[in-house]
């Protein structure tokens, strides 16, 4: 199930922004497509594929887990040939639409949930793991496309690809992943709260409603959002501040390495000790990497910038991921996080949009780090709620009697 897990998310990568940006170049040549046009058409996809993931998503909970695998898989397919069809610019945002939906959203979601799912003792090390996929794709697959895509052409590539998540996906599911994968892990618990709440059929409105929900929601919704509009804007980010432009590439193999490095070190942190433990600090790191790069001039700054992002980015999947469990239970995991997935692939739509929106109106990057940081802290603060009281407590108490102590000496 763990190597299920990595592949999906692996291979969710054909759907994900930076191997899609690839193919923005050829399609904008052939079709006499502006970059306005070219983004709107990428926005009101992915806003679109946000819309129908929470509707899609929840099926998980009642469709068996191989079905709905190999259906989006078919979705995914047929997307991916859609797009190398394409003979008109209607084809571009139908196809973008197919992409979001099934490799952005649903692959991912396919597999953090099994991982929620079947693993209880070792869920934190599943999630970990299978969460691994998302660099692993980042590291290896842009080379290879664009290697492809000189040979053979972007259409035929996207034939290549269409085949490769189709027969790998399709006999993996079909061959490897049992039913006697499909049952929870021995010796674990649901982590749901009161038992006759999470036996109960648990409606989205109903998640929307609770505590839970929005001591989580801050947290999706803005790493995708301000990621994403960092990530789109990397090249003006580099010129705003005189650097030179290949110093991206080593930046995002120190993001890649460093989001691998924490995805790995939190799985057995959050078996050990929960993930409610480390939620309203992971984002720290993010924190110290927008001031860094926003005060501090010289290029270098660009590799602790990439690497303190990364930390937080792979250590934060894993730990919302194994948070929602903790709050909602496995039972109606789907349904939960089929909401969440969506705030986040919704997010990371907006947030390129609005950043682009403050560069148009002339502010430049001296207003969008500033703006970025405040909602970072803002962010920080409210996810503190998540601290039991009883651990408020008991640091009040340490506090007083260190205090007690300076005091007397």
């Amino acid at each position: 199930m763990v190597i299920f897990g990595i592949m999906m998310t692996a291979l969710s990568s054909f759907g994900q922004t930076f191997l899609l940006a690839l193919y923005v170049p050829f399609i904008m040549e052939e079709f006499t497509l502006s970059n306005g046009l070219i983004s709107t058409f990428y926005g009101v996809a992915t806003i679109a594929s946000a819309a129908m993931l929470p509707k899609v998503g929840k099926l998980i909970d009642t469709v068996p887990m191989r079905v709905f695998t190999l259906a989006t898989t078919f979705l995914f397919t047929a997307s991916l040939l859609f797009f190398s069809f394409a003979q008109a610019w209607w084809y571009i945002p139908i196809a973008f639409f197919g992409l979001r939906l099934a490799g952005q959203g649903l692959y991912s979601h396919i597999s953090i949930t099994s991982m929620s799912r079947y693993f209880s003792v070792n869920r934190g090390k599943a999630i970990s793991m299978a969460s691994l996929g998302h660099p692993i794709g980042q590291a290896i697959l842009p080379a290879i496309i664009l290697i492809v895509i000189g040979q053979i052409g972007w259409r035929q590539s996207l034939w290549l690809n269409a085949g490769l998540v189709a027969v790998i996906v399709t006999l993996f599911t079909l061959f490897a992943v049992k039913d006697k994968h499909l049952l929870p892990e021995p010796g674990g618990e649901d982590l749901g709260g009161d038992k006759s709440q999470t036996q109960k059929k648990v409606r989205q409105r109903d998640i929307m409603k609770s505590k839970e929900f929005w001591l989580l929601a801050p947290n999706v919704f803005f790493v995708p959002f301000a990621i994403t509009g960092l990530f789109f804007y990397q090249f003006p980010i580099v010129e705003f501040k005189g650097w030179n432009t290949s110093i991206i590439a080593g930046g995002l193999s120190a993001f890649a390495a460093a989001s691998a490095f924490s995805i790995l070190t939190a799985g057995p942190l959050i078996d050990k000790y929960k993930a409610r433990a480390f939620f309203p600090f992971y984002l720290i790191p993010y924190l110290i990497a927008l001031f860094c790069v926003w005060l501090i001039s010289p290029s270098w700054v660009m590799y602790p910038y990439m690497v303190l992002m990364g930390l937080s980015t792979g250590f934060g999947s894993a730990t919302v991921a194994a948070l929602q469990v903790e709050f909602f239970g496995q039972k109606y995991i789907g349904t939960v996080r089929s909401l969440f997935t969506s705030m986040m692939v919704l997010s990371s739509a907006v947030g390129p949009a609005l950043f682009g929106i403050i560069l148009d109106a002339g502010w430049g990057f001296e207003t969008v780090f500033p703006v970025t940081i405040f909602l970072l802290i803002l962010v920080i603060l409210q996810s503190m709620r998540s601290i039991p009281k009883y651990s408020r407590a008991k640091w009040k108490f340490k506090y007083k009697r260190i205090k007690k102590s300076f005091v007397w000496r």
